[in-house]
């Protein structure tokens, strides 16, 4: 649940040099239009040059990691591979991914081209073991509208608000007290990932993470501060409560003022014409900027064949490259040049928040991340629904992420 979620293929890892061509496996873990975005690259790609052909397998999101890894351990993964920078520290451990410095330097990729947070989120020990491709992460989104006949937008579209926790909510009261019946302050998944996300980006505001040095570290006054803060707006009904997925039809179809979603969302709201939104960074509600977002990298596994290891960075930087057609949906490049581009800057909303790339805080790297995030998740939810208090919920995911870490 913690991760973005992602159809159907089988591979066929045995292709190889033919008649001069390259030809590469390639699994992706992406549905819906993720899925057609990255398939039109991949068709560009190959017909952009003659040296290397590409064949796009997409899986199914549910078991693509689980699929992937025995892959790896058995020795038939595929040629170059999408792996969540969250997902590294489970396939790291199985020693079948390559490390990327010399085989960048024959595919002429220049590290220096990345973005500085996604390339640090890659690197173990000195070394590259992934070409970051992305940064998704959880934004907020604003209905212009709303807060303009609440009078709480700025005559340059920005909201009204005093900055801090407290004027964030100050803000929320407002709409409460000016919105129509029936229109809620703000939506968010309260029983569902979102919740550990907005608290994972809360948590990292005030410093702190939820694992640090191997301790684990859930029950503590940052935890329970960004705790506290998303019970207010439930207890005083500024967000709605037991939300789960739609909380993006209820902000699309102007049901709510605010919500955080992902930078995924864009692309869905776009579709409303009559939606007058703006797509913001994740607000800073306490001592510095920070939000929750993953990315997506190209790793390589081992293998003998030099040249289609050599041939799959030269793919994964021309995707870098290239992420102005994947930001269509919704994704932030991760080369500042395309950031920086005419053609990236005239594309809709996307600049507006393109900044997140450097305020994203990754999650903790742990062989057990999946099982420890839902353990959290599992809590957070159970106080969100007032089957536990703060505490007691907090104790409880700390006792269970600990047990889970020891494993």
């Amino acid at each position: 649940l913690i991760f973005a979620g992602c159809s159907s293929g089988e591979s066929d890892s045995t292709s190889g040099s033919n008649g001069g061509v390259t030809k590469l496996s390639y699994w992706v873990p992406f549905s819906g239009s993720d899925g057609e975005f990255m398939q039109d690259m991949v068709k560009k790609f190959n017909s952009s040059q003659d040296e290397i052909e590409v064949e796009f397998m997409n899986n199914n999101w549910e078991d693509y990691y689980t699929k992937f890894k025995t892959s790896l351990v058995s020795n038939t993964a595929p040629d170059v591979a999408v792996a969540h920078v969250s997902r590294l520290g489970e396939l790291l451990p199985t020693e079948k991914l390559e490390s990327l410095d010399d085989l960048a330097k024959e595919a002429d990729l220049d590290w220096s081209t990345f973005g500085e947070n996604q390339l640090d989120a890659v690197t173990r020990e000195g070394n590259h073991v992934a070409v970051p491709l992305d940064t998704h992460a959880v934004i907020m989104f604003y209905n212009k509208t709303l807060l303009k006949d609440a009078g709480l937008l700025n005559e340059d579209g920005t909201i009204k608000m005093e900055q801090g926790a407290e004027g964030f909510t100050e803000m929320l009261r407002t709409l409460k007290d000016e919105l129509p019946k029936g229109v809620s302050p703000m939506v968010i998944g309260s029983n569902n990932v979102f919740s550990f996300w907005i608290w994972h980006a809360l948590i990292s505001q005030q410093g702190s993470t939820y694992i640090q040095d191997g301790k684990v570290t859930i029950d503590t006054p940052e935890g329970k501060e960004a705790m506290n803060l998303l019970k207010t707006w439930l207890d005083e009904g500024l967000i709605q409560a037991d939300i789960g997925d739609n909380s993006y039809d209820i902000f699309k179809t102007q049901d709510a003022a605010v919500t955080f979603s992902g930078v995924w969302a864009t692309g869905n709201f776009e579709t409303e014409e009559s939606l007058d939104f703006a797509a913001v960074p994740f607000p800073q509600l306490f001592d510095q900027p920070g939000a929750w977002g993953d990315s997506h990298t190209i790793v390589v596994p081992k293998q003998d064949d030099k040249e289609k290891q050599v041939a799959a960075v030269k793919f994964a930087d021309w995707l870098a490259e290239n992420g102005q057609m994947w930001a269509k949906a919704g994704h932030v490049p991760v080369k500042p040049s395309v950031i920086e581009s005419e053609e990236y800057k005239e594309m809709p909303y996307r600049s507006d928040y393109a900044k997140v790339m450097d305020d994203v805080n990754y999650m903790p790297e742990n062989n057990q991340l999946t099982a420890i995030n839902d353990a959290i998740l599992e809590s957070l939810v159970k106080i969100n629904y007032g089957q536990s208090s703060v505490d007691k919920g907090l104790k409880e995911a700390q006792k269970k992420v600990e047990e889970l870490n020891e494993k």
